[in-house]
């Protein structure tokens, strides 16, 4: 097998304004598109939109100048909601206790936080009519979750035979569905499925990124089966959106929904993305790296007030790491993918 470069995008909201100006920078001294370097880009949530726009062929700066424009304006607050009839009376009081024992107020039990409608505006102002099969710069693929289906998929440039018959999907519907996580987005319905965020099962999509350079492998080589394949040339560069020491102490020995109402998004995917080092590590030793930064508390996915401060972390872990990933990962130029073609077979 060749060399085969994976860049693997972490989900973690607005935290992904340390991705773009990490990225940014890193292009600025390297003097040419970052997604030459990789084969394959893959992003869950707010990282599938960074990995959509580099796969197509946009440069970081583009991807960074997105979150300056529009990261603010898309994590918005809806309008307090508006109790009717007799609940107008009940509803303060109880919304005032919910929002004591959970952080979140009552509305955000009758409906979503945010608006998708300045996601679409901003997606169809930077991306018009893209779909998936516009996608040709580099191989992309997007984890989500088809609640209709009832199982994960993954939207993919046109490199794979599965992928193909998510073609004709808009680039801006498939980055909604992909962004779309529960409670703080509705979920977004495309050709009669109704789809969330990958990050439920994938907020780290370094292993399903890795398992698509076996199946790319098997589909160039026309084999099946794992023994057939050679992951030695296989090299993933992984940028997280921060990390954070958590520890919950949950009261009296049990809880409920009102403990964890507002912490078991938090802690599935904390612990997804440290889960997945070990395995990584061991696949791929030292052809894996992982970049991240400590926050020194823990940033929601919609704290907007931290974006100057993951610009200025992410340029500086730029500066920082540039000298110890450029021979490892930016001497490599990929080779141009060919469109997959119909076929009846496991790819």
């Amino acid at each position: 097998m060749k060399r085969f470069q994976i860049l693997s995008l972490i989900g973690g909201g607005i935290r992904g304004a340390f991705v773009t100006a990490f990225l940014d920078r890193l292009e600025q001294k390297l003097g040419r598109p970052i997604a030459e370097c990789f084969d394959l880009i893959a992003g869950t949530s707010t990282g599938g939109i960074i990995a959509a726009g580099l796969a197509a062929g946009m440069p970081a700066a583009k991807m960074h100048d997105f979150y300056v424009r529009y990261g603010a304006k898309i994590f918005t607050p809806r309008p307090s909601y508006k109790a009717k009839g007799l609940y107008r009376f009940i509803f303060p009081l109880a919304n005032w206790g919910f929002k004591k024992k959970t952080g979140s107020g009552l509305d955000t039990a009758f409906r979503a936080r945010f608006c998708p409608d300045a996601l679409r505006s901003s997606f169809d102002e930077g991306l018009g009519e893209w779909t998936l099969n516009s996608v040709d710069f580099t191989r992309l693929i997007i984890p989500v979750v088809n609640l209709t289906a009832g199982q994960p998929h993954v939207f993919r440039s046109p490199h794979l035979p599965i992928g193909l018959k998510d073609q004709h999907i808009r680039l801006t519907d498939a980055l909604i569905a992909a962004t779309a996580a529960p409670t703080y987005f509705p979920h977004h319905t495309i050709d009669d499925n109704a789809y969330v965020d990958g990050g439920v099962w994938a907020a780290d999509p370094s292993m399903l990124a890795f398992c698509e350079a076996i199946r790319v492998q098997q589909y160039e080589r026309g084999v099946e089966g794992f023994s057939n394949c050679d992951v030695n040339e296989i090299h993933l560069l992984s940028v997280g959106t921060g990390t954070a020491q958590f520890s919950l102490s949950p009261p009296g020995g049990d809880a409920g929904l009102l403990y964890w109402a507002s912490r078991v998004a938090d802690l599935m995917g904390t612990s997804q993305v440290q889960g997945i080092h070990l395995p990584m590590r061991f696949l791929l030793g030292e052809r894996y790296h992982h970049v991240n930064f400590e926050m020194t508390e823990r940033w929601k996915l919609d704290a907007v007030e931290n974006i100057p401060a993951l610009f200025a972390t992410g340029q500086k872990t730029a500066e920082e790491q540039f000298s110890s990933i450029n021979e490892s990962f930016f001497q490599h130029t990929r080779e141009r993918f060919g469109r997959a073609k119909e076929l009846d077979a496991i790819f």
